[in-house]
C-alpha cells in the first residue's frame, strides 16, 4: 500500500514553534535550572518545618503549602537559588494568582523587593476585614 498524505503534518513541519515552547526552550530544563534532586530534598524539609502557605496564614486563613518559592526570584543565581532565608512556604493559589502579579511589578520597578514576601497582611487580595 502506497504511503498517504496527511497535510497536517506536512503543515505542522512549516509552523513556527510556539511562543510558550520558545519560552521553554530558552529557559532549559528543570534540571539545568537547578530543581535537582538536593532541591528536592531541600524543599521537602522546609515544607515540614513550615507546612502552611505563609500568606494564607497572615490573612487569617488555614491552608497547606505546596510548594517553596523563591522570595526573590534567582534567575540562575545559584547562591541565591540554595538561600533558606530566600524561601517561602506557599499554596498554589497565592503562587499562581498573588505572586506572579507582584512579581510582575517587582519586575517592572514599580515595588520593592519587600513586596515579594507574602507572610503579610493583603486585603488588596483577601477579603478578611484586614
Amino acid at each position: 500500500m502506497p504511503p498517504r498524505y496527511q497535510p497536517h503534518k506536512a503543515l505542522a513541519a512549516l509552523r513556527p514553534a510556539k511562543p510558550a515552547q520558545q519560552h521553554d526552550d530558552r529557559r532549559g530544563t528543570a534540571y539545568s535550572r537547578g530543581y535537582d534532586r538536593q532541591w528536592d530534598r531541600d524543599r521537602r524539609a522546609h515544607l515540614r518545618r513550615s507546612p502552611l502557605c505563609v500568606c494564607c496564614e497572615a490573612n487569617g486563613f488555614i491552608r497547606p503549602a505546596s510548594l517553596v518559592d523563591h522570595i526573590v526570584p534567582h534567575r540562575g543565581d545559584k547562591v541565591l537559588f540554595r538561600d533558606p532565608a530566600n524561601w517561602q512556604s506557599l499554596c498554589g493559589e497565592c503562587h499562581n494568582k498573588i505572586k506572579k502579579v507582584i512579581e510582575a511589578l517587582w519586575d517592572a520597578g514599580r515595588v520593592g523587593v519587600a513586596a515579594l514576601r507574602l507572610d503579610r497582611k493583603m486585603p488588596e487580595y483577601f477579603d478578611c476585614g484586614g
